[in-house]
C-alpha cells in the first residue's frame, strides 16, 4: 500500500466502507467506478482493512420477529472463565462473551437458561428478552467533535415527546427451504461469491436475487468499522434503561467506531469502542448527561474481553 498520510488512508478506508453500507454485496470494480480508485488499489485496501480488523462483515441477523424467541442473561460469575468454557457446550448458547465490570458473562440463548447451576454463579443481573441488532452507519469524525455533537443532541432532547417502541415484532420471513439455505451461508460473510453457493446446493441464480430483494424486509446487515483497527480500542458493554432507545442509538452513533445496538427487554444494549483516557472522560460526562436529560433512567457497565459466536461448523472465535 502507497505511503499516504494517515488522515488520508483512513478517508480511503471510510469511503470503501461507505460503499459495503450503500450496497453491501457491491463489487469492487463498482467501488472503483464510484471513488474513481484503481480496481487494485480497491483490492488492495478491502484486504488490508479485512486483514487489520479495521472492517467486519456485512453478516446478516434476522429481524425481531414473533418466531424469534432470543433471551440475553448478564451474569456475574466468581470464575468467568471456567463458566465461559462450560457455557460454550450448552446447546441452547449461540453467542457467549466475558467482561469484566458489573457483569462478566453476557450470552444469548434460544430459551431462558438458568446458569446458577454452574460453579461460582454469584448473580443474575440482567435476564429478558433480545430484539433486533443494529449497527448504525460510523460517520468520518473526530472525537472531539462526536462527543460536541453528542452534547448538543442531548440538549434538545424532550423526554416528554414522541413515544419510542422498543423490541418492534416483523412479520417473519415467508422463506422456503432454499431461501433458509442461502441466509445460513452468508449469515456470517454477505459478501460470499455467489456461483459456488448456488452449485453447492443446487440452487438457481433466479432465486437468489429472489432472495436477495427480501433482505431489507426481515434482516439487518451488520457491518462495523475500526478506522485504527479492533484490537486498539477499549470495548465497553452498556446495559441502559430507557424508554427512548431510538434517541440514544442516535446520539450514540456521532462516534467514529461503529457502535453495537442490541434491542433489549426495557432498554438497550450497547457496545461501544473507544480510545484514550481522554476520550473515557468525554465518555463518562455524556452518561452523566445522557441520565439528567430523562433519556435513559440508568446503566450497567463492563469492559469486553473475548466473545465466540455458535455456528454449524462449530465456534467462529471473533475477539
Amino acid at each position: 500500500m502507497s505511503k499516504l498520510a494517515r488522515k488520508e488512508k483512513v478517508r480511503r478506508y471510510h469511503a470503501i466502507y461507505n460503499q459495503i453500507c450503500l450496497n453491501p454485496r457491491v463489487h469492487v470494480h463498482e467501488i472503483s467506478k464510484n471513488l474513481k480508485f484503481a480496481r487494485n488499489t480497491v483490492s488492495e485496501y478491502l484486504d488490508h482493512m479485512y486483514r487489520s480488523e479495521i472492517l467486519f462483515g456485512p453478516e446478516l441477523r434476522l429481524k425481531y420477529h414473533s418466531g424469534l424467541e432470543k433471551y440475553l442473561h448478564l451474569v456475574k460469575f466468581d470464575d468467568p472463565y471456567s463458566a465461559f468454557d462450560e457455557l460454550q457446550r450448552v446447546p441452547q448458547i449461540d453467542y457467549c462473551s466475558m467482561f469484566l465490570g458489573d457483569w462478566n458473562i453476557m450470552f444469548i440463548s434460544d430459551e431462558k437458561y438458568d446458569p446458577s447451576h454452574i460453579k461460582g454463579f454469584e448473580n443474575l443481573l440482567f435476564y429478558g428478552k433480545r430484539g433486533s441488532i443494529f449497527t448504525p452507519k460510523t460517520p468520518l469524525i473526530g472525537w472531539k467533535m462526536a462527543f460536541e455533537r453528542m452534547r448538543v443532541h442531548i440538549s434538545t432532547f424532550d423526554p416528554d415527546g414522541r413515544k419510542e417502541t422498543n423490541l418492534v415484532k416483523e412479520s417473519p420471513p415467508p422463506w422456503d427451504a432454499e431461501e433458509w439455505t442461502l441466509f445460513h451461508e452468508y449469515e456470517y460473510d454477505f459478501r460470499k461469491k455467489v456461483t459456488p453457493i448456488l452449485r453447492k446446493h443446487l440452487i438457481s441464480s433466479e432465486k437468489f436475487y429472489q432472495w436477495l430483494e427480501t433482505i431489507p424486509d426481515y434482516t439487518t446487515v451488520l457491518t462495523k468499522f475500526y478506522p485504527d483497527g479492533y484490537g486498539n480500542y477499549t470495548h465497553f458493554g452498556f446495559l441502559l434503561k430507557t424508554e427512548h432507545p431510538d434517541s440514544v442509538i442516535t446520539t450514540l452513533s456521532h462516534l467514529p467506531a461503529t457502535i453495537v445496538c442490541i434491542q433489549v427487554e426495557y432498554g438497550l444494549m450497547a457496545m461501544l469502542s473507544i480510545k484514550s483516557d481522554i476520550t473515557f472522560t468525554d465518555l463518562s460526562s455524556t452518561l452523566h448527561k445522557l441520565r439528567t436529560s430523562g433519556m435513559i433512567e440508568g446503566f450497567h457497565q463492563a469492559i469486553g474481553l473475548i466473545h465466540y459466536i455458535g455456528v454449524e461448523e462449530g465456534y467462529a472465535e471473533l475477539r
